[in-house]
């Protein structure tokens, strides 16, 4: 179980995420996820998603990438500033950056007002729809510049689920997360009632 006491920096809260991510069942959860992500509206809606290659402990979406009614498009950094998008068409096609990470090859790089939906990935997530990731930057520099229409997604372990995160005025919290058990909807304002509820919950 995750637990705050003590911690201070994001650093930390890095070092226990990956901590509890070790002893995790990365498939099964992951797999759970896909199947609530797939019976979300927004992504039956959507056409064009920006999605990640799972690398380590990361949920592992790549059931997603089969799904033929979308466009997949994966990110790739360039120059180790700037994260583009560009056409995911299967794993050949893809590539290691020097982190170790697959990354697809370059050619027609995806317009970012084009997006439906975009899928994070982060290491914690709490329930005001804030995220960590590995500290470069590089997903909050690409989120800035997105239109507050393109739905973001992080899909999560319930158990790096927390109340609070500490943030800072870069970082751009999500639309939603995803979890094994349950969808945040972090557009639902007090009072309102949330259309995603968890398997144990529904109706």
């Amino acid at each position: 179980m995750f637990s705050k006491e003590g911690l201070k920096s994001k650093e930390e809260y890095r070092f226990q995420a990956k901590e509890i991510r070790k002893n995790l069942n990365t498939s099964l959860i992951s797999a759970a996820i896909c199947r609530l992500i797939i019976d979300m509206k927004e992504y039956k809606q959507a056409k064009i998603i920006a999605g990640f290659y799972p690398f380590d402990k990361e949920i592992n979406i790549r059931p997603l990438f089969e799904d033929s009614s979308k466009k997949w498009f994966l990110p790739k950094v360039k120059n180790d500033d700037i994260m583009v998008f560009y056409p995911y068409t299967n794993f050949f096609d893809m590539e290691k950056n020097k982190f170790g990470i697959y990354e697809p090859r370059e050619e027609n790089e995806l317009n970012p007002e084009k997006i439906d939906i975009i899928i994070i990935p982060a290491l914690i997530a709490d329930k005001t729809g804030y995220r960590l990731g590995y500290g470069k930057g590089y997903y909050d520099k690409f989120l800035a510049r997105l239109s507050k229409k393109r739905v973001k997604i992080v899909p999560i372990p319930e158990e790096l689920m927390i109340e609070k995160l500490p943030f800072d005025k870069f970082d751009v919290p999500v639309d939603f997360a995803v979890t094994q058990n349950k969808i945040y909807d972090f557009r639902v304002k007090k009072g309102e009632k949330n259309a995603y509820c968890s398997h144990n919950d529904k109706g």
